[in-house]
């Protein structure tokens, strides 16, 4: 048991830095909003409907921003873009945007109706944005409180989430390493392939890793209160 709680904290240690969340910003981590929609509370649900307003205004800006380069690839075609192609792929960046700021701002709705004791229904499509897409990554540093203090039972499948997710993004890594590896094998340059196969080995131990630490704190889970 030890043994794997050191290997966890060492993977925590192993994560790239998310972009920090600013303590005014109404947005949450992926790991705050799995944890908030298994609540009742008011105040949480009050919280999620915050971040999910905060989140459809920011799929509106890009919507506006994809909506105006695709104006400007038409307006300024250059031999190096076709300018009819580009601007396909930014009209249909917002209508992506769209429909993703559209989700977010029927999520609000539904958490603040909860928020209020009012019965609602999540919308269709919601389910990935009350998952944590959209959501910024957790940092090394609120990872590493929740590990340092984890007691209860939600703190715990808190982090089994955690290193669930994580274990899946490791394997992902792995199987695209060992399609690079054979990319090179038989080039000019097949030395690169020791390299990625370097990478799969290490990717792979790391999937491991993650996934014994899911299980610990599944287990650590069943006892806490």
């Amino acid at each position: 048991m030890r043994t794997i709680t050191i290997r966890a904290l060492a993977i925590l240690a192993l994560v790239g830095s998310a972009a920090a969340q600013t303590p005014s910003s109404p947005i949450l981590n992926a790991l705050e909003v799995r944890t908030l929609v298994t609540s009742s509370q008011p105040a949480d649900n009050a919280r999620l409907s915050a971040h999910f307003t905060a989140l459809a205004e920011r799929y509106t800006a890009e919507a506006k921003r994809h909506a105006a380069m695709a104006q400007a690839f038409i307006a300024a075609p250059t031999r190096r873009v076709a300018a009819n192609t580009a601007a396909d792929h930014c009209k249909r960046l917002v209508e992506l945007n769209t429909q993703s700021a559209d989700t977010a701002r029927q999520l609000a709705a539904h958490h603040e109706q909860l928020a209020a004791g009012a019965p609602s229904t999540p919308p269709k499509g919601g389910s990935q944005f009350q998952s944590g897409a959209g959501a910024p990554e957790p940092t090394d540093a609120v990872l590493s409180a929740l590990a340092a203090k984890a007691s209860t039972r939600a703190d715990h499948l808190a982090l089994e989430e955690y290193f669930l997710t994580a274990a899946k993004r490791y394997a992902a890594e792995a199987s695209e390493h060992v399609a690079m590896a054979q990319a090179y094998r038989g080039t000019r340059i097949a030395q690169a392939a020791v390299y990625c196969d370097r990478l799969v080995t290490l990717s792979r131990d790391s999937a491991k890793e993650a996934t014994a630490a899911a299980e610990m704190h599944k287990g650590l889970a069943g006892v806490a209160r």
